[in-house]
């Protein structure tokens, strides 16, 4: 190869480099679609909502379905069910499945603009909307127009008012069944767009406008209450928060296809893929010899204190073997964890930080210590309590 080829070359790379580093470095547009996962901290994602089911929940279990229904529901304890996203779509098999759960006692809340027409028909509801389409993006003119939404319940309509984007509350409940149906919220005070369905034991809870659970609103102070105010219905059980029935949810059929679609992750991809092409070309010329690889040097401080200690153990001489062991254990601390070995409370603080083991365990441990070495004359149970100890203290030590 030239030496001209190579400038060309060098060049080529050069341009590459500074176009994926202006890619990477330039600021990444505002992603309004929706998606409503746990794990997305995009506007209309559940990233804070999920994060927070544990303080509306407290001392109850907050798990992740990312299973079709059939797969996961649970038979034998009572539960709480979260569904959010843009449309709850499930077979007629599914459906009873989960009818079925209600029936023993389950709760299931349900947010969404649209539902399969089996669910609906099942319990004799329907939604409408009174907007032709949704308009996402926080700039239109639908986000400026407002809808106030509240609750039936006197208490939390009489000190607390709502207001959201029109274009973003649209949908609400048409017509349902009066005799098992409550109605929990409405929005402008007339169209409903949260009620209880009264299934057996349980209830299935239908909320109409999932954006209002989303990221976008939490982070507000002024609409962030209207979220947990609405899920506070269910009642106090462990919850299952569903990742199967979401928006643009992706069947990963290989791990390569994962990193694709991750816009980090595919980059990432390709300046490797690309660096070990130019590894490839550049760096086939430049093998040589492998170099032997020279193993670190041992630490055999240990083994060394075992064999002093079984000589010292067939003398029979306790009191110094014990004294021999106690001075290797600080000389290991020192060394080791970096600490002065003055028996002070900072210090065994100090041990019980730097080993990673609790401070109770440090502590009774020094205590033992200390008691052994008052001691004129020292047993062999004494002995091997001290010594097991200390060796429990270096087989568990992080450092």
């Amino acid at each position: 190869m030239s030496s001209k080829e190579k400038k060309y070359i060098f060049i080529l790379l050069g341009i590459i480099i500074l176009v994926v580093f202006i890619r990477l470095l330039q600021p990444q547009p505002i992603d309004w679609s929706e998606g409503y996962s746990n794990e997305e901290k995009k506007p209309y994602g559940g990233y804070i909502l999920f994060n927070e089911l544990s303080s509306l929940f407290p001392n109850r279990a907050i798990e992740i379905n990312d299973k079709p229904i059939f797969e996961h529901i649970v038979q034998k304890r009572i539960h709480n069910q979260v569904y959010l996203n843009s449309n709850f779509e499930i077979d007629e098999f599914e459906m009873n499945i989960l009818l079925n759960s209600v029936k023993r006692g389950n709760n299931v809340f349900i947010s969404a603009w649209q539902l399969s027409d089996s669910f609906s028909d099942s319990l004799d509801l329907r939604l409408n909307n009174s907007f032709p389409a949704v308009n996402l993006t926080n700039n239109a003119l639908d986000s400026i127009l407002q809808n106030p939404v509240t609750f039936t319940n006197k208490n939390l309509a009489k000190n607390t008012s709502w207001t959201f984007p029109v274009g973003l509350t649209e949908t609400y409940i048409a017509s349902f069944d009066t005799s098992s149906t409550t109605i929990l919220g409405k929005i402008d005070n007339e169209r409903v767009n949260f009620a209880r369905i009264n299934v057996g034991n349980g209830s299935i809870f239908i909320h109409t406008n999932p954006f209002l659970f989303t990221n976008y609103f939490l982070r507000d102070i002024d609409t962030f209450r209207y979220a947990f105010t609405a899920l506070s219905y269910l009642p106090k059980k462990d919850v299952i928060w569903d990742e199967y029935y979401k928006v643009n949810r992706v069947d990963f059929s290989s791990p390569l296809s994962y990193v694709v679609l991750q816009p980090n992750l595919r980059w990432a991809w390709f300046i490797s893929l690309f660096g070990l092409i130019i590894y490839l070309i550049f760096g086939a010329k430049r093998k040589q010899r492998i170099i032997p690889e020279l193993k670190a040097v041992s630490n055999t401080s240990i083994q060394f204190t075992t064999t002093i200690a079984n000589l010292y153990m067939n003398n029979g001489t306790h009191k110094e073997l014990l004294e021999k062991k106690i001075l290797f254990f600080k000389d290991y601390i020192r060394n080791n964890l970096n600490i002065t070995t003055d028996d002070s409370d900072d210090s065994i603080v100090k041990v019980s930080n730097r080993s990673g083991i609790d401070l109770k365990i440090i502590k009774d441990l020094f205590s033992l210590i200390h008691t052994a070495e008052k001691e004129t004359t020292i047993s062999s149970n004494r002995l091997k309590q001290v010594t097991d100890q200390i060796d429990w203290f270096y087989k568990n030590s992080s450092r």
